[in-house]
């Protein structure tokens, strides 16, 4: 097994990637509309410059699980890794629950000793009003053999956005798709092996300042945030940047990774942090102080990145 694992948390925003039309020219020389005409989707293909970013993120970190919020499905994910990240990823997801197409999945490098496996919780059944995740809980199991080593959760949870004005800031099905992540996390504590919980939890869950919905986090399991384990300055512990009407700007993690404490021992402090974005040339793109800064980025969200030493 190895020793070192990387491991990031990444909503894409939109990654739609259909080439079902690519009569096999160069990709590097397509132009943006020729990208996109490479698909027959009704649903337009991610920019290319977008794409590229993206990838470059996740090469230059040298990431061997990426957890991928907002992908458009088994085929746009794996078009992503294979024609971007050099295919030197196998690409899983499964169908989730939601009405825009963008479900959960993962990226997970080649030269890894694991089998994963993958477990979708669409029907788990929750509460009323939710009734269902509003996306899914989609669970990875890395296995050497038969042996379960460790088991990742990815989630996405509910937005604020309450366009029907019945649910304020959607808080109860937040509530309740917090709590059918816990209660399932619950449930595999006994396998003995280290859980991660990660993804996009579309609003503030970290131990200071913690919205409600996300208090049982810290009241009803032993999970920890990486960022915070591994003392992520305050000022850097980010991923996400907002404007409101008044154009003031606004910074929020909203992106996390949790562990067990008892397996907080696992994390290497100066591998965890927020990647920033550069250019698919490489120049740093400024972190952003102006809207139309932020719509040149390649997601709305930055990714994070924790190292853990499996060796301990």
């Amino acid at each position: 097994m190895n020793d070192q694992l990387k491991i990031m948390v990444l909503n894409a925003q939109d990654l739609f990637l259909f080439m079902d039309k690519w009569d096999g020219s160069d990709i590097g020389a397509l132009t943006e509309i020729k990208w996109n005409l490479m698909s027959s989707s009704l649903i337009n293909n991610k920019s290319k410059e977008k794409c590229l970013m993206l990838a470059r993120t996740i090469i230059d970190s040298e990431a061997d699980i990426v957890m991928v919020t907002e992908v458009g499905g088994p085929e746009s994910l794996g078009n992503f890794s294979k024609y971007l990240l050099n295919d030197e990823f196998d690409a899983f997801s499964l169908p989730s629950n939601s009405d825009r197409g963008i479900d959960l999945g993962y990226l997970v490098r080649r030269t890894l000793p694991y089998k994963p496996t993958l477990e979708s919780y669409i029907d788990y059944v929750l509460p009323e009003p939710a009734r269902r995740f509003s996306r899914d809980v989609l669970r990875m199991d890395l296995k050497i053999g038969e042996e379960t080593k460790l088991i990742f959760l990815l989630v996405h949870i509910k937005s604020k956005l309450d366009l029907r004005r019945t649910d304020f800031q959607g808080r109860s099905r937040r509530v309740l798709e917090v709590k059918g992540l816990l209660d399932i996390y619950r449930s595999l504590e006994g396998l003995g092996v280290p859980i991660l919980v990660g993804g996009d939890f579309n609003g503030h869950a970290a131990e200071k300042e913690t919205e409600e919905e996300f208090c049982q986090i810290y009241e009803g399991t032993d999970l920890k945030d990486i960022a915070a384990i591994a003392g992520v300055p305050d000022e850097e512990r980010f991923s996400y940047i907002y404007f409101n009407r008044g154009g003031n700007r606004f910074v929020q993690q909203i992106d996390y990774l949790f562990i067990s404490d008892k397996y907080a021992h696992l994390v290497d402090p100066s591998g965890c942090l927020f990647p920033r974005y550069k250019t698919s040339e490489g120049l740093a793109l400024p972190v952003p102080k102006r809207m139309e800064q932020k719509n040149i980025l390649p997601s709305d969200h930055y990714p994070f990145l924790a190292t853990l030493n499996l060796k301990n």
